[in-house]
C-alpha cells in the first residue's frame, strides 16, 4: 500500500464534495474542519478516562475469551481463562465479531445487533439493523455500532450509540463517506473515516470533539488497549496522543518494522473498513501481535514496543521478532490452526479450531499455560478475547522450543505453508547445534521434500558451516549401494558440498577421519555419478588434510585414459586441482600423468595447466 499523496486527497475530496453538499448543514462526518488541532486533540485526551491499571473490558474483571463455534447450530461460548473453564454456552447465530462491553457482548446476529448477558449469555436487547455492519465497539454503558446501507439514491453509512441496557438509540450520525470500524475508551469513540481522517467524538452526544487527518498514511484501523489507543494502516502503527494531531509518522509517536516477504500477509490491526472483517475470516490468523512499552515521549518519536519487538500469529504459527527483524523465538501448534490471538500485554493468548487455548511468553515464545474449551465437537470460527494483564497462575512453564518448533515448521505436511517452512528453514542457519543439522540433513533426504524447499535446505546447510555436526555427514554418507538390501545414499552431492564448505579448522581428528572414510566409499562406487563426484572430490580437498591424496591418485590414474572421464572436464579439474593443492606427492602424480603419453589429451592438458599457475 502507497502512502497517500496530497493530490490523492484533493481527488477524495473532490469526489465526495458533491454528496456532502447534497446532505445539507453540519455534519460529525464532513469534508471540512479543524483537522490535526494539537490542542483540540489534547481535549478531546483528557477527557478520556483510562483504567488504573490493567484488566479486562468486561465488569466482571474476569479474564474472558468469547469464543464462536460453527456447525448445525452456531453457538456462544464466554471461557474463564483464569478458571481454565466455560462459565457458559448459549445456541447463537453469531456473525460478526464478537464485541465486549460492561456487564454485556454485543454481535450480529440474522438481522439484528444482539446484547447478551456477560452473567450468563441470555438475550437481553435486540435492535434491528439496515443494510450491512461494518463494525462494532462497546464500552461500560453503550454498544457502538457501524452500518453501511445502500438505496436508490446513495450509499449511506452511520454510526450510533446504543444504550447497553436497553438498546434504544443514544444517538447517531450519518456520514456521506466510508465508514470504518469504531472504538470506544473512557468517554471517546474513535471512528475512522474514508481511510483518511479518524474522527473523535463525545460517547455521551456524540458531538464531534476533533479529528486527525492521515497525511502520508491511511487510518484504515484504531484499536484500544487498558493502557492507550492506536490507529494506523498496513503499514504502521501511531499512538493516539497530543503528537497524532501532525498526522505525519515523522513528527507522531509511530512504529513500524520490516517482517520477512514470507509473512508480508501479516497485518498491524483488521482493515475497519472491510464489512468482510467485520466477522472473524482467515485474516484473523496472519496477525501482528504488539504492544508498546510505557507511555512513550510526549512530543512524538518512534514507538517503544514491548520486549523490543513484536509477534506475528501466521496459521498454526507464531514467530517472535525483534525490532531489527531478528528472530528470536518461534512456536508451532500442533496439527490444527490458531484462529483467534491477542497480545494481552502479560500474554500472547490464542485459540485454535479445536478450541484449545495457549498463553505464550512474549519474550520468549515459551508456553506458560494450556486449556482446553471442553465444548464437544467444538468447531472454532474465531474469539473476541478480553483478558488484558492476565497473567497465568500456577501453570507448569514447558520453556521456550525454538529449534523443535522451526524444524516442526520445515518438516510440515501442509502445502500451503511452503513459503513460511522456506522462513523456518532459514532461521535454522544462525542456530547452533549437531542435532539441527542432522534435522535438516533428515529434511533434504527425505523423497516427500519439495524441491524448492530442499534447495532451501541445502543452502542453510552450507552456510551453517557446523564443524560439530561432521559425524551426522559422515553416517549420512557412509550408506553403501546394495542391491541386495536395497540401500543407497541420498543426497550425496549436497552433503558433499556441505562438508566441503566447512574447511579444514577446528574439525575433530577422528570425525574427520570418518567423514573421509565415507566420501572416499562414495568416490569410489560404479553408482556415484559426474556431478556427485565433483563434489566429493571437492570436499576431500577441504577437510582431507592430505588424506585424500591416496584416493584421488588412484582415481587419477586408473581413469586418466578413460573417455568418459576425460569427456569430464568438471571432475578431471577437480581431481587436479585439489592433487596439486595439497603439493608433495600430490603434484608429482599430477605431472606424472602429464607427461605420460597414455594419459588422454584432455587429462594431459588439464594437468599442465594446472602445474603452470603459480
Amino acid at each position: 500500500m502507497r502512502p497517500l499523496r496530497r493530490h490523492t486527497s484533493i481527488a477524495l475530496v473532490t469526489a465526495v464534495a458533491a454528496v456532502a453538499a447534497a446532505c445539507g448543514g453540519a455534519q460529525t462526518f464532513g469534508l471540512t474542519s479543524d483537522d490535526n488541532n494539537r490542542a483540540a486533540l489534547s481535549q478531546a485526551l483528557a477527557k478520556r478516562v483510562l483504567p488504573a491499571q490493567a484488566g479486562p473490558r468486561n465488569a466482571t474483571g474476569k479474564p474472558m475469551a468469547f469464543v464462536v463455534l460453527g456447525g448445525k447450530q452456531r453457538r456462544l461460548v464466554a471461557y474463564d481463562l483464569a478458571a481454565g473453564a466455560a462459565a457458559w454456552v448459549v445456541d447463537a447465530d453469531v456473525q460478526s465479531k464478537v464485541a465486549v462491553g460492561g456487564d454485556f457482548v454485543v454481535a450480529r446476529e440474522g438481522g439484528a445487533v444482539v446484547a447478551r448477558a456477560i452473567a450468563d449469555g441470555k438475550v437481553r436487547w435486540q435492535a434491528p439493523i439496515a443494510g450491512e455492519l461494518v463494525g462494532a465497539a462497546a464500552d461500560a454503558e453503550r454498544a457502538y455500532v457501524v452500518t453501511a446501507q445502500t438505496t436508490a439514491a446513495r450509499p449511506t453509512w452511520r454510526l450510533a450509540a446504543l444504550d447497553g441496557a436497553s438498546g434504544a438509540e443514544v444517538w447517531g450520525a450519518d456520514s456521506p463517506g466510508q465508514l470504518g470500524a469504531p472504538a470506544a475508551q473512557g468517554g471517546l469513540v474513535m471512528s475512522p473515516f474514508l481511510k483518511q481522517w479518524l474522527t473523535f467524538l463525545d460517547a455521551d452526544t456524540g458531538a464531534p470533539i476533533t479529528r486527525v487527518r492521515g497525511i502520508d498514511e491511511e487510518i484504515t484501523f484504531v484499536r484500544t488497549t487498558s493502557d492507550g489507543a492506536w490507529f494506523g494502516s498496513a503499514l504502521g502503527v501511531f499512538r493516539v496522543d497530543e503528537a497524532a494531531a501532525s498526522g505525519q509518522r515523522a513528527d507522531a509517536t509511530y512504529g513500524t518494522m520490516t517482517l520477512p516477504k514470507q509473512l508480508a500477509k501479516a497485518t498491524w490491526g483488521p482493515d475497519g473498513f472491510d464489512g468482510v472483517q467485520a466477522g472473524y475470516t482467515a485474516a484473523d490468523r496472519t496477525r501482528i501481535l504488539w504492544r508498546t512499552a510505557g507511555a512513550g515521549p510526549a512530543d512524538g518519536g518512534p514507538l517503544a514496543f514491548q520486549d523490543g519487538g513484536v509477534a506475528v500469529h501466521y496459521f498454526r504459527f507464531v514467530f517472535g521478532y525483534s525490532i531489527k527483524g531478528e528472530l528470536q523465538w518461534a512456536y508451532s501448534h500442533p496439527r490444527v490452526e490458531l484462529v483467534a490471538s491477542e497480545h494481552v500485554g502479560t500474554t500472547l493468548v490464542a485459540v485454535s479450531q479445536r478450541g484449545e487455548l495457549v498463553a505464550l511468553d512474549p519474550a520468549s515464545g515459551a508456553v506458560r499455560w494450556r486449556g482446553e474449551l471442553g465444548v464437544e465437537g467444538a468447531q472454532v470460527l474465531g474469539a473476541t478475547i478480553d483478558a488484558d494483564g492476565w497473567a497465568p497462575q500456577g501453570a507448569a512453564d514447558e520453556g521456550a522450543t525454538t529449534v523443535a518448533a522451526l524444524i516442526s515448521i520445515a518438516r510440515d505436511r501442509d502445502a500451503r505453508f511452503a513459503d513460511v517452512k522456506e522462513l523456518a528453514l532459514s532461521a535454522l542457519a544462525s542456530l547452533p547445534g549437531a542435532e539441527v543439522t542432522a534435522e535438516i540433513i533428515a529434511i533434504i533426504q527425505d523423497p516427500r521434500t519439495p524441491p524448492k524447499l530442499r534447495d532451501t535446505a541445502v543452502e542453510v546447510l552450507v552456510a551453517r558451516k557446523d564443524a560439530t555436526a561432521l559425524d551426522a555427514y559422515a553416517e549420512a554418507l557412509a550408506v553403501p549401494h546394495d542391491y541386495l538390501t536395497g540401500s543407497q545414499p541420498v543426497a550425496v552431492a549436497e552433503l558433499a558440498r556441505a562438508i566441503a564448505g566447512l574447511g579444514g579448522a577446528g574439525i575433530d581428528a577422528a570425525a574427520r577421519k570418518r567423514a573421509v572414510d565415507a566420501l572416499v566409499l562414495q568416490l569410489e562406487s560404479p553408482e556415484t555419478d559426474g556431478p556427485e563426484l565433483v563434489e566429493i572430490v571437492k570436499a576431500l580437498a577441504a577437510i582431507g588434510d592430505g588424506a585424500e591424496v591416496a584416493p584421488l591418485r588412484r582415481m587419477l590414474m586408473a581413469y586418466r585414459a578413460d573417455p568418459l572421464f576425460a569427456g569430464d572436464p568438471k571432475l578431471v579439474g577437480a581431481v587436479i586441482a585439489a592433487l596439486v593443492a595439497r603439493g608433495g606427492s600430490g603434484r608429482e602424480w599430477v605431472a606424472f600423468v602429464a607427461e605420460d603419453p597414455r594419459s588422454l589429451d584432455a587429462v594431459a592438458a588439464a594437468a599442465r595447466a594446472a602445474l603452470a599457475k603459480k
